[in-house]
């Protein structure tokens, strides 16, 4: 329940998206909720990691009870990415930029049913990955084609300007309100 003389949480992520992040990330907001906090300000700098997680934040970002803003202060790459959509609310500094791609995987010492099962999740995390960018993200042709085969490289001006980052600004508490390392 919202305390209006609670302050807004300030969090900041660094690190790879992967399970033991996506618990400290549903404890810290989770806390931030509990204590009344009115909105939850999130500092993400990321090189991504796992799809499956990169997609139960971007679910859970999406529904949180209180408004969330995500900040790019620096880098926001691939399964980051796709956590950084389910903000509504997502800002990017001048300086930072974004990179997304297709799905892949390592195969080695894989026999043939495993190579036929991975192949199927990957199209699987494909079609996901397709459907959470289409909603949010709207490339111009040149990084379609390159989407296609390579990792695509966007700035901040760029990531506002095809709907990724919402808008720009910085991570900027307020003088004497804490910000909590989410990792720590």
């Amino acid at each position: 329940m919202e305390n209006p003389q609670a302050p807004a949480t300030y969090l900041v992520f660094a690190g790879y998206i992967d399970q033991i992040a996506v618990q400290r990330l549903f404890e810290a907001t989770t806390h931030a909720i509990r204590a009344g906090s009115p909105s939850v300000h999130l500092l993400l700098q990321s090189v991504g990691g796992n799809i499956q997680d990169g997609v139960c934040l971007y679910n859970y970002f999406k529904t949180l009870p209180v408004p969330i803003s995500i900040y790019n202060a620096g880098s926001v790459c691939s399964a980051a990415v796709t956590a950084y959509l389910g903000a509504p609310d997502r800002v990017t500094s001048a300086l930072g930029t974004f990179m997304i791609h297709r799905t892949h995987a390592t195969l080695q010492g894989a026999n043939a049913d495993m190579v036929q099962a991975r192949a199927q999740s990957l199209v699987i995390d494909e079609d996901r990955m397709d459907r959470i960018l289409k909603a949010h993200v709207r490339l111009p042709d040149d990084k379609l084609e390159v989407h296609r085969y390579a990792d695509v490289w966007l700035t901040a001006n760029e990531a506002v300007d095809t709907g990724l980052a919402t808008r720009l600004g910085d991570f900027a508490p307020p003088l004497g309100i804490p910000v909590f390392n989410v990792l720590a």
